[in-house]
């Protein structure tokens, strides 16, 4: 058995994040944490987003996640500003955690592999979006994107090509950031489907036995499901509810991906 506990979507929540470290102190079967993306808090102007985001790097996160008893594997999602990733990859080789944007890490006998891009948004924040692929065009005017480090060439599309030679896709847990499109995991309030038919398609072809995601918070409420099956696959999304002080994780078992749960704290 390997029991992880998965959370996504914190945004900075230091109240949140004081709950995964106590459920962690009182759950001792919980052999590794994954945190999918949005680690950091938002901010009101892009010089001020970047230094908070970078302290709050600094004098907290980073101290916590060291102390830490069990294996932490983590990346960026879209709200994170790409330009402190140079803080994470130092404390990296520091052996603080494992970062898995684009990585191959091992997690017990098994393979886990992270992809922190987006699909097209109507936000402005773009150092984690891309277009889906070549059939897709952006929702925002390029004139007023804000990048805090240069864009990244290519689509979802042409990165998952990649994706698939890290590491044999059906020994591996995919992190992904965004959930794959049309299931109960990419659900708006208003019902719309917003997640990447290049990730949903990466799912189909390579069948891994589990991919856990998030970005899209509130769909786990509106569809009533934090997990959906593509062909053999199970999916998981835990939501975020960050702003009511909710924490919500999924737990599963990644020896047999189909014991899991959805807690609420």
């Amino acid at each position: 058995m390997l029991k992880i506990a998965y959370v996504s979507d914190l945004h900075g929540n230091k109240n949140l994040y004081e709950k995964v470290c106590e459920f962690l102190e009182n759950n001792k079967d919980i052999k590794a944490l994954i945190i999918g993306g949005d680690l950091l808090p938002r901010g009101a102007t892009l010089d001020g987003a970047i230094r908070g985001q970078k302290e709050f790097l600094e004098t907290y996160l980073i101290p916590k996640l060291k102390r830490i008893a069990i294996p932490v594997y983590l990346m960026m999602g879209n709200d994170d500003y790409r330009i402190n990733m140079a803080l994470l990859e130092k404390e990296e080789k520091a052996k603080a955690f494992h970062l898995i944007h684009n990585k191959a890490q091992a997690i017990g006998k098994h393979a886990i592999v992270g992809y922190s891009f987006v699909n097209e948004t109507p936000f402005l924040l773009k150092d984690w979006e891309k277009l889906d692929d070549e059939n897709s065009k952006p929702l925002t005017d390029p004139k007023h994107d804000v990048r805090s480090a240069p864009a990244e060439k290519g689509t979802i599309a042409q990165d998952m090509r990649g994706l698939a030679k890290l590491s044999d896709p059906k020994k591996t847990f995919y992190v992904f950031h965004c959930p794959p499109f049309e299931t109960e995991l990419d659900m708006l309030y208003d019902k719309r489907h917003v997640g990447s038919r290049s990730i949903r398609l990466f799912i189909e072809q390579h069948q891994p036995p589990a991919t856990f995601h998030g970005h899209v918070h509130e769909s786990p409420i509106v569809s009533g499901e934090y997990a959906s099956t593509i062909g053999k696959t199970i999916c998981f999304n835990p939501g975020s509810e960050y702003m009511d002080d909710l924490l919500t994780m999924v737990i599963a078992d990644l020896d047999n991906p189909k014991e899991h749960e959805h807690e609420m704290l």
